[in-house]
């Protein structure tokens, strides 16, 4: 299907860990990119977990919920038929390619706080090191929101995801140090994405 804006509105909570509960919204995207950033979820929790979906269609006000566990082939196949159902739309088939995938869509508005993290992180932070606190003061810059210093350090542990994601960490946890490992390509992709959409961004506050 075409990619465009729609009335949903999808909620994803799911547990991180032992006694950590964790929700993900993301807004007005068709079903087939909520399927896309489902599996991005997937890819950052170090197994599969219990994850409570919900639906919302904010033009008729009509809701709907599913709960879904098991492997991340099943789950996605699970969350695929359940979008359908809902939505009445048909999806293609998304395989579960388990790490970064592409994050910058052109649309700010339907973009996650993670999302928007990762962005200003790819086009900001491409040499030396950073803390969570001048990911709070750029974030707060660039979209005009506030990033609690608990989340952007909840999500830069994400992205470093125990030495296995795309930033590198230092020091302890009185004062995590942060590194984005720009040697890899798929860095340095969503790099050049990340410095095109706050291109456009500007441009559009110019204009």
């Amino acid at each position: 299907m075409k990619a465009g804006r729609t009335n949903y509105v999808y909620e994803f909570t799911y547990s991180s860990g032992p006694g950590r509960q964790e929700v993900f919204q993301c807004k007005y995207v068709d079903p087939e990119e909520a399927l896309k950033r489902f599996m991005r979820i997937l890819s950052l929790t170090k197994e599969p977990f219990d994850f409570k979906i919900v639906v919302r269609d904010e033009a008729t006000k009509e809701e709907s919920s599913y709960q879904v566990m098991g492997s991340v082939d099943d789950m996605l196949e699970k969350f695929r038929v359940f979008l359908e159902t809902t939505t009445g739309e048909t999806l293609a088939g998304v395989e579960a390619n388990i790490g970064e995938t592409e994050i910058i869509h052109s649309d700010v508005e339907s973009m996650s706080t993670f999302e928007k993290m990762q962005t200003i992180i790819y086009a900001s932070f491409k040499h030396g090191k950073f803390s969570s606190l001048d990911v709070v003061e750029i974030f707060k810059n660039t979209f005009g929101e506030e990033l609690p210093k608990s989340t952007a350090s909840t999500y830069l542990a994400r992205m470093w995801n125990r030495g296995k994601g795309h930033l590198e960490r230092f020091g302890n946890r009185s004062g995590y140090m942060y590194r984005l490992r720009t040697e890899l390509p798929e860095v340095q992709k969503a790099t050049e994405q990340a410095e095109r959409l706050l291109a456009t961004l500007e441009l559009r506050v110019k204009k």
